[in-house]
């Protein structure tokens, strides 16, 4: 499976906090990698644990959460923990979703399951919190275990089944509690006995991951951690109310450039009808059905539009039997497309929703998310609940927005999510589905971009264009689409006029043109209007009238052969090679001992460790009788490079190892004791040199021949899709951008946009974003990507990258490196491509405005 560009965003950031976090301590490693638009706030480490890591992934709903979660665990593993076989806490906001979190990680169906026994070597004990009995010593040191619990399940006052069973002592441990020492922080049963499962945790220093992070009360999750003692804890949440700690956050408009969500959602209607609610909800399903019906070519573009329907409780007037029972009797649909999912009704068990057999089309429910209900095909919510099920529309409309297969269809009326609500204004009830998607980890400025309402009009009023033939309406599903289009009869054929149309309703008579339109010419004409009417639209912005922005792209040449796509492992000389390098030294001391169970702070930017257990005969020390070809095998796991072989990789970290053994005096048994440490120094050392080969490799080729610009290849800008972290929120209004919005700017940068969008000699231009290869243009380094502030587009047909740097930073190497390839991109473009790097003031005295007159003129 491959990772979206959002998900190894995050978790390279949480790589890189965790291995600071190693050295330098929680605090310092979050404000040193937050990467958190709008939640810049002080690290506010956890009460009584101050050196553990506690930090939130903000992920909006649909982002893949427990992807993230199963992720993580390696990743905490490996760069914080330095274990091999890590305990782990995964908490769960009820008992039925962590039974449905449960199931999904022990499916072997499902790609979660395969991460992990791939990570982990096939060593994997996934339970459920009442199951701790079986825990063995073996399965603590030999075995990644995940234990699925809630935090009501460890409640201090042991009023429920679950925490009197992990507060008891149980006989079943005792074999766990055979080397383990009895500890101060122990809780004594009523016996004053100490073997339980929550003690147990609470010397294993569990990994714990927070699901649904918002849910919890701050005041029985804080006491709980106290007593299991957590070694790091990871909350992932589309809210982070209470945690301030938020680390990474992804956007929606970043699920959906990856098509993992459909946007927009699109409300259909907000009517006083429960009827006419229903039937417009169902007249939306037959359209999409239809639509993707054409679609449907292989069982990965299989998709059968659901339609789920959020009831009042029983005791409600519009209820589950109400609506039942109107789809039936009155809308005539099948019984066998109709299920019903709640409490006491299971009408969803047994079924396989993504079948191409299954005959389900529409569900009846009131709180889906209790049943774990889910499935991609959903399309539309139709929402006859009172406004006191806000909490339960939020949820249910979660379901419609995943994206089947978490790919684009072909027509727009499938990559849209809809919603029919009952209600009795708009205002008041978009207010609530607003507030809903806000709850569900979208921004306010989002929720404006991706709520399409039908009462606002991205077309003119008066509609009109000409036909043939008398247009079919009746094959409209849509019966107020039908009212909308009015047919009279002139000289040579009809005139065809649409009212008070939407965008949605344009898009809908196109999904069905050939049935209501009879010939190719009266087709024609309906798209010719179509077109016309877009162009006319509010936003006039260049990327929205499809205007081309493509700017000639630097390619490596190599021996007279270009490459267009290459990334920085291009830059390794062909004949490197890992020994070929010769330095085998790892930074370690001999003074050092295992650091599997520690805890780190830092005292004066020093490394303060303290032990937990004896490792020699500790609950977790394990087989140390390898042989060295076996541990280096164990440092093999892992890394991944393609221009390291397996072979080379082991034969220098065989080298490596005999060096610590013969010239540093440690023996193998205590390097086996600290692989995980020993292994992390092995692959740092080896990126390290590969680091240092390319550096030197690109700077002694840094010139003209090495690339070219080719009039063929270019960097395209997606018309569609601005990868946009926060807007720019200040005074100045830009005219030319390409974009109707423009990524945030400091106010020298401002100053720089403002010269720019201001100049008479500019066409248009673009608010570079960093750090996204696919949307942005960048030029390379020896280590990745380098993004210039802006890209501007000249009325002379040549292109111009310009980067502003503070004085400070000039002449720095880094800006050295990106000011040399931005002349060379533009020395050898042949006049095409202008490049500048702009300061405040220049080494000539000249201020930042001379310098973009003069560069710009033509």
């Amino acid at each position: 499976m491959e990772l979206k560009r959002y998900q190894q965003k995050t978790l390279e950031v949480l790589t890189k906090f965790f291995q600071d976090a190693r050295l330098i301590g929680a605090k310092r490693a979050f404000e040193n990698n937050q990467d958190a638009e709008g939640y810049e706030r002080p690290y506010s480490p956890l009460p009584n644990f101050e050196d553990v890591p506690y930090i939130c992934l903000r992920l909006p709903t649909g982002g893949g959460k427990t992807l993230i979660g199963v992720k993580s665990i390696q990743i905490a593993a490996e760069n914080f923990l330095e274990q091999e076989f890590p305990f782990v806490l995964w908490m769960m906001p009820t008992d039925a979703i962590r039974q449905q979190t449960q199931e999904v990680l022990k499916d072997s169906k499902k790609f979660y399951r395969k991460i992990l026994y791939d990570a982990f070597n096939d060593r994997v004990n996934i339970f459920d919190v009442t199951d701790f009995k079986n825990l063995r010593p073996y399965d603590l040191w030999r075995r990644l275990n995940i234990c699925v619990a809630t935090f009501q399940s460890f409640r201090v006052d042991q009023k429920t089944q679950e925490s009197r069973k992990v507060y008891q002592a149980d006989e079943q441990l005792g074999t766990c509690f055979e080397k383990i020492p009895r500890q101060d922080y122990f809780i004594k049963d009523d016996k004053k006995r100490y073997e339980s499962f929550v003690n147990l945790l609470a010397y294993l220093r569990p990994l714990m991951i927070i699901d649904e992070a918002h849910n919890y009360k701050t005041n029985l999750s804080l006491e709980v951690m106290k007593i299991l003692r957590p070694s790091a804890v990871i909350e992932l949440t589309a809210t982070p109310i209470k945690n301030p700690n938020v680390l990474v956050k992804v956007t929606a408009e970043e699920l959906a450039s990856e098509s993992m969500i459909k946007m927009p959602v699109i409300v259909g209607a907000v009517t006083a009808s429960p009827e006419k609610t229903l039937d417009l909800a169902i007249q939306k399903r037959k359209l999409l059905e239809e639509v993707a019906a054409s679609e449907n070519e292989n069982e990965y573009e299989y998709i059968r539009p659901i339609t789920l329907y959020q009831a009042e409780n029983v005791k409600g007037e519009y209820n589950v039997d109400y609506v039942k029972k109107y789809l039936i009797e009155t809308a005539k649909i099948p019984a066998e497309q109709v299920a019903v999912a709640t409490g006491e009704i299971r009408g969803l068990e047994g079924e396989n929703l993504f079948s191409r057999d299954c005959p389900i089309r529409h569900v009846i429910t009131v709180q889906a998310l209790k049943e774990g209900w889910d499935c991609h095909f959903a399309s539309i919510f139709c929402s006859l609940a009172d406004t006191y099920s806000a909490k339960d529309a939020e949820q249910l409309l979660g379901r419609v927005l995943r994206m089947p297969y978490a790919t684009k269809r072909k027509s727009p009326l499938l990559n849209k999510a809809y919603a029919f609500l009952l209600g009795n204004s708009w205002e008041e009830t978009l207010g609530r589905l607003e507030k809903n998607l806000i709850d569900m980890g979208f921004e306010r400025r989002e929720v404006k971009k991706f709520l399409g309402k039908q009462q606002t009009l991205t077309f003119t009023r008066t509609f009109e264009f000409e036909t043939e033939e008398p247009p079919d309406i009746s094959k409209l599903y849509n019966f107020q689409l039908q009212m909308k289009v009015d047919v009279a009869k002139i000289d040579g054929g009809c005139k065809v006029t649409l009212k008070d149309v939407t965008e949605d309703d344009i898009e809908e008579i196109d999904a069905l043109k050939h049935k209501v339109f009879k010939t190719p010419r009266d087709r024609a004409n309906f798209i010719k209007a179509v077109n016309i009417r877009q162009k006319n639209a509010a936003d006039n912005s260049p990327s929205a009238r499809d205007v081309e922005f493509a700017i000639p792209q630097l390619c490596l040449n190599l021996d007279g052969e270009v490459i267009s796509n290459f990334d920085s492992e291009d830059f390794l000389p062909d004949d490197w090679s890992l020994t070929g390098t010769g330095d085998y030294d790892l930074d370690i001391s001999k003074g050092e001992n295992d650091v599997t169970f520690i805890k780190i702070s830092s005292v004066n930017d020093s490394l303060k460790v303290r032990y937990f257990i004896d490792n020699d005969e500790g609950l977790l020390a394990g087989k140390t009788n390898w042989t060295q070809e076996e541990l280096i095998t164990f440092f093999v796991r892992g890394f991944t490079n393609t221009r390291v072989t397996d072979e080379d990789f082991k034969t220098f970290s065989n080298r490596a190892v005999s060096r610590l053994i013969n010239e540093k005096e440690i023996s193998l048994e205590e390097l086996v004791r600290r692989r995980i440490h020993i292994k992390n120094l092995i692959h740092r050392k080896v990126n390290g040199l590969i680091e240092n080969a390319k550096e030197k490799f690109f700077k002694a080729n840094l010139d003209a021949k090495s690339f070219t610009v080719d009039k063929n290849i270019k960097f395209v800008f997606d018309n569609n899709y601005y990868p946009i972290r926060k807007p720019y929120e200040g005074r100045t209004e830009f005219n030319k951008h390409f974009y109707p919005i423009v990524e945030d700017l400091n106010s020298e940068e401002t100053l720089c946009a403002t010269l720019i969008d201001t100049n008479e000699n500019v066409e248009t231009w673009i608010r570079n974003i960093e750090r996204e290869p696919d949307y942005s243009f960048h030029l390379p380094t020896h280590k990745d990507n380098f993004y210039p502030d802006f890209v501007v587009k000249l009325k002379n047909g040549t292109y111009a990258a310009i980067e502003y740097k503070g004085s400070h930073l000039f002449t720095s190497d880094d800006s050295k490196e990106k000011r040399r390839i931005g002349e060379i991109w533009a020395n050898s473009s042949g006049g095409r491509c202008k490049f500048l790097m702009a300061l405040k003031h220049d080494e000539r005295g000249r201020t930042l405005e001379t310098q973009l007159r003069e560069f710009f003129l033509l």
